[in-house]
């Protein structure tokens, strides 16, 4: 999809300026103490280093020149605007958990994300790195919808959950919608703003269940009696680990159950392996009950039993770890959307969301920075997509008159342009 969108480009910041022009960004604490950067059209990033003293400076900054993005450092400078970065001068950073639909596999995607090659414009759907025709690298087009967002959101409660239940951290938590695809969590605390990044890789290492060993967390699949952790005594990840495990058992039919601990099985064992499936669907209640009191059940081969019970654990694993950003996570020096700012390749608002509203919270609905008038545009292709209750598209070579926050949303995406 070529071609020169300066015109969009100019358009996209005016409609910025409007907004900006009524509505203050006061989303940054201790706003003098953290760097910015700035995006323009189809680049987030193209200048940093920079600092502001108090919101009125931010607020004056944005309705002037009116980004296309702006970010904020999680950290904390005494002189936000130095460079190189060593000479800003750190004294802490929040910690700030990214979750983006992209990262998030869901089956929805096979329909709405597409591809684009630039050198032989052949195109195709969902995500395609390399042209199967010509080998160039594709132009990737991401559309990601209620359900890619909802899957996200779940990533994010369950992050919450974790943060409570097992980390004690329940204050200094703010959330907000990204803006394009997903939402960041970040927590504002003493205690957090001087963890060490080798404490940040740690903690994410926790939450994702990075380097999760069996063998290290009460499971021993290698004698007669294969043994899992007694249940009752269970804290932090074994007992999200095992709790996911169980919750599996407890729902999974046998296809499911033969599907997930017989990926490993040769072939001439699957069929051990789809008889342990069927018992253990069939017997779940007294399985699960086993387990609890710290035995994995099993019948036939220890062999085939041992190597089915691994890949369920795995399984569970996959299942318990937080699907985030990790280089986000652990960048002390990384710069992240500030809240409540618009998204360049959306239109949409960054928009703070109250832990309370999470739950209902429809960025499709509720993001929207702009709810009046039409806007005539040229659509080279686009899939079906909802914003508020109007369902759109799909497009492909056609002209459409379109309420504003939905022809800005395909014009920010490099998918539309501006009718003469």
């Amino acid at each position: 999809m070529q071609g020169d969108f300066q015109k969009e480009e100019a358009f996209l910041r005016e409609k910025f300026r409007e907004y900006y022009s009524k509505h203050k960004v006061t989303s940054v604490p201790e706003i003098d103490k953290r760097e910015f950067g700035i995006g323009n059209f189809g680049k987030k990033i193209v200048r940093r280093h920079m600092s502001f003293g108090d919101y009125a400076e931010l607020n004056t900054f944005l309705r002037s020149e009116a980004p296309l993005f702006i970010s904020y450092s999680a950290a904390y400078y005494r002189d936000a605007s130095a460079r190189p970065m060593e000479r800003k001068g750190l004294l802490g950073a929040d910690l700030v958990y990214e979750f983006d639909a992209g990262d998030i596999p869901t089956k929805c995607k096979e329909k709405h994300d597409f591809w684009i090659c630039p050198k032989c414009n052949s195109t195709g759907k969902g995500s395609v790195p390399k042209c199967p025709k010509c080998f160039a690298t594709t132009k990737q087009y991401e559309f990601p919808c209620k359900r890619c967002i909802e899957e996200t959101k779940k990533q994010v409660i369950k992050l919450l959950n974790i943060l409570e239940s097992e980390l004690g951290l329940t204050q200094g938590i703010s959330i907000n919608f990204s803006g394009n695809a997903g939402y960041h969590v970040h927590i504002r605390s003493d205690t957090i703003r001087h963890l060490s990044q080798d404490a940040r890789i740690e903690l994410v290492d926790y939450l994702t269940l990075s380097g999760f060993v069996p063998e290290h967390n009460g499971f021993d699949l290698s004698t007669k009696m294969l043994k899992c952790p007694e249940y009752a005594e269970l804290k932090g990840a074994q007992a999200r680990v095992m709790q996911h495990m169980i919750k599996f058992i407890m729902n999974a039919n046998t296809d499911e159950l033969a599907q997930y601990g017989c990926i490993s099985l040769p072939s001439r064992r699957k069929r051990e392996g789809l008889k342990l499936a069927s018992y253990i669907h069939e017997n779940k209640e007294s399985v699960v009950a086993r387990i609890k009191k710290g035995t994995l059940f099993y019948i036939g081969s220890r062999t085939v039993a041992s190597a089915f019970w691994r890949a369920i654990i795995e399984h569970a694993v996959r299942l318990a770890s937080i699907k985030l950003d990790r280089q986000t996570s652990i960048d002390i020096h990384k710069i992240v959307r500030v809240p409540d700012s618009l998204h360049g390749s959306s239109g949409f608002i960054a928009k703070t969301v109250p832990l309370d509203e999470l739950k209902e919270f429809d960025p499709f609905e509720h993001a929207l920075a702009f709810d009046s008038g039409q806007i005539k545009v040229f659509i080279n292709k686009a899939p079906e997509f909802k914003i508020a209750d109007d369902t759109f598209g799909p497009f492909e070579n056609e002209q459409a008159e379109l309420p504003t926050a939905a022809a800005l949303y395909l014009v920010a995406k490099g998918v539309a342009k501006l009718c003469d």
